[in-house]
């Protein structure tokens, strides 16, 4: 038996043909399998657009027995898949996808290149046809692999049109592989046209939305060759080779027991205290001071809000490593990142292991706070809820800065303050949440290398005028407020939470102080699919919510701004509905006792003009709310 890693390059580069055994399991990867893979691929190829790829990624086992090896010459090589094959076929898949989405941008060579890592080159002896594939499936999924391999998405689909369900292929389809390559086909497509996303796919993607947007065909050029770099170079697999007495049964249980997996903070904990033994260091007095709290089960629970899926304590060293250090930490090679960190060049960075101990020690209750877990520093633990509100946690290293012992607090609670108000501008200015997790890494950087303080954080944004990183100034948040669409904003808990801050700023200050009830649905006034019970006023004909008209048109971009919305109960929207503004209004006098609804009762009517008169009253609560960059 020989082990050993390779990229996933070099085995599928040569000629060998893969052979699925009969009593394998067709392909079975769902959304579970399919999304972390697409993750990691995503990620990978985001570092090599970005030219900061550092680390390779283990994608798991690949156990290969040889057939015939004394028959091989002139033929090509055939290994059968001991163990490995979801992991195989999911490869091909995935670039058999690529290809397709290649052929949509005309690009030729990356299609003839693509075809290397499907197709072998058959020798002269080779007298089976399926020797032309590289990977043979089982019986029950080879007639679908292979047309997949030889037709393109048009025909392809057409010919298993049987395995859709109106626009999509549904879970339950009794060919995952082909479920697989349509959403490969469209995961890939998208990445296309918007480039990196720190959003995972929807949970279902395969629905009757297309993807909007565009790029010009060399950027697609570049994204499409970034995910196969991504897929041949970045990733590894290990693979163990069998010889002739190996038993391949043995291995295959082994290797597939019921032991849970290691995480990457285990990997870290052995390697820390194998180094504290080596120093001689009192190891069990340093486990229970400093390691055993982060033993406790909460830490192994999945984080919420955060992306990709791994445990809290996962989650929690990457952040502690991008607090201390400002560099963007790859969690999907958190433990390298860790050995990079304590050991750079091999040269331990602290006198003592106690030392690491003692900072992990620190910021964990920093990381506890921002979860909620404990009260901690009041200016965290607000923003932790916020964050959790508004699902952001790539913001956490910045927050863990913040919570240092040294921070002046009058500088965390503004600079909280600042980052909630960042977020909230951007959101109802449209502004696009893919370049947060980039500009938040800068700004731990920034602190680093500058101090954390209210000057330091004005001065990282001074001079950030794009649309990725910009932090909006009052007169652009009053045309965000009065012309963009907030409805959009998703999810839909951080419209919630912009309209609920609103609710309490426009409470008297004889007001009761009431805690947010947990119903709270999202409100149009006007209705989105008005009657003729909201006219247009002035004796022009209505022609409906889908009519042509200029009001018509006005009227739909004026629905879903934010002087339009409200909040109220389920009970109340569902009650509400699409009545008339009169009967809105009698509802909310009775049912509703949010100071936020107070304004429609001394209103007579609810047109275009109204909502921008409130548009333009919330605008003066959320410019003091959400505070610009220059009130710092």
């Amino acid at each position: 038996m020989d082990a050993d890693d390779h990229k996933v390059e070099a085995v599928l580069k040569e000629d060998r043909r893969f052979i699925v055994p009969l009593y394998q399991r067709k392909y079975q990867w769902a959304e579970h399998r399919l999304l972390p893979f697409w993750e990691d691929v995503q990620a990978k190829a985001a570092e090599v657009l970005s030219g900061e790829s550092r680390f390779e990624h283990y994608m798991g086992a690949l156990i290969l027995a040889p057939i015939d090896i004394g028959s091989q010459i002139s033929k090509t090589p055939v290994v059968q898949v001991v163990d490995g094959q979801q992991r195989l076929t999911t490869f091909q898949l995935f670039l058999v996808a690529l290809r397709e989405v290649a052929r949509r941008h005309g690009l030729a060579d990356f299609i003839d290149h693509v075809n290397g890592y499907l197709f072998n080159n058959t020798k002269s002896k080779d007298t089976d046809p399926l020797t032309r594939y590289k990977l043979t499936p089982t019986p029950s999924d080879r007639e679908l692999f292979h047309d997949l391999m030889e037709l393109d998405h048009q025909a392809v689909t057409a010919r298993y049109r049987h395995l859709f369900w109106g626009a999509g292929v549904p879970k339950n389809t009794p060919f995952p592989a082909f479920r697989a390559y349509v959403l490969f086909d469209r995961w890939i497509e998208e990445f296309v046209k918007t480039g990196p996303s720190d959003e995972a796919p929807p949970e279902d993607p395969l629905d009757e939305h297309a993807v909007e947007g565009g790029s010009s065909e060399d950027l697609a050029g570049e994204r499409l060759e970034a995910l196969l770099n991504a897929v041949l170079e970045r990733l590894k697999l290990v693979v163990i080779s069998l010889g002739e007495n190996d038993d391949a049964q043995v291995i295959f249980e082994t290797l597939n027991s019921k032991g849970e997996p290691l995480l990457a903070m285990d990997l870290v904990r052995n390697n820390i205290f194998h180094r504290a033994e080596k120093e001689g260091a009192k190891v069990e007095d340093l486990y229970r001071k400093l390691w055993d709290p982060l033993d406790d089960a909460w830490w192994r629970e999945p984080a919420p809000n955060a992306r990709p899926t791994r445990p809290r304590i996962d989650h929690f060293l990457a952040h502690a490593l991008a607090a201390e250090t400002g560099a963007k930490i790859s969690m999907r090679e958190l433990y390298a990142e860790y050995r990079s960190f304590a050991l750079p060049k091999g040269k331990p960075r602290y006198p003592k292991v106690e030392d690491e101990l003692r900072l992990l020690a620190h910021y964990a209750p920093l990381y506890e706070t921002l979860e909620g877990r404990r009260q901690g520093d009041g200016d965290l633990a607000w923003f932790g809820r916020k964050m959790a509100a508004w699902q952001v946690t790539t913001v956490y290293p910045v927050a863990m800065q913040l919570g240092r012992d040294g921070v002046d607090r009058h500088a965390r609670s503004t600079i909280c303050r600042l980052l909630y108000s960042y977020l909230v501008r951007r959101a109802l200015c449209d502004l696009t949440t893919k370049n947060l997790n980039n500009v938040f890494a800068g700004l731990a950087s920034h602190f680093v290398e500058n101090g954390v303080s209210v000057a330091s954080f004005t001065a990282f944004f001074d001079g950030r005028d794009g649309d990725s990183s910009r932090f909006p100034d009052d007169e652009e948040l009053r045309q965000g407020i009065l012309t963009s669409d907030a409805y959009a904003i998703a999810p839909k808990s951080r419209l919630v939470d912009v309209l609920w801050e609103l609710e309490v700023a426009s409470r008297s200050t004889m007001a009761e102080t009431a805690e947010r009830p947990a119903d709270l649905w999202i409100e149009h006034v006007m209705p989105q699919t008005w009657t003729a019970e909201w006219p247009f006023g002035d004796g022009v004909v209505h022609d409906g919510p889908y009519g042509t008209s200029t009001q018509a048109i006005a009227r739909r971009a004026a629905i879903g701004t934010l002087g339009n919305l409200t909040l109220v109960t389920s009970g109340l929207n569902i009650s509400a509905g699409n009545k008339s503004f009169s009967e809105k209004r009698a509802k909310f006098d009775v049912h509703t006792g949010l100071f936020l609804n107070k304004w429609f009762g001394k209103r007579m009517d609810w047109r275009e003009t109204d909502i921008s008169d409130r548009g333009e009253h919330l605008f003066e609560l959320a410019r003091t709310i959400w505070p610009p960059l220059t009130s710092a």
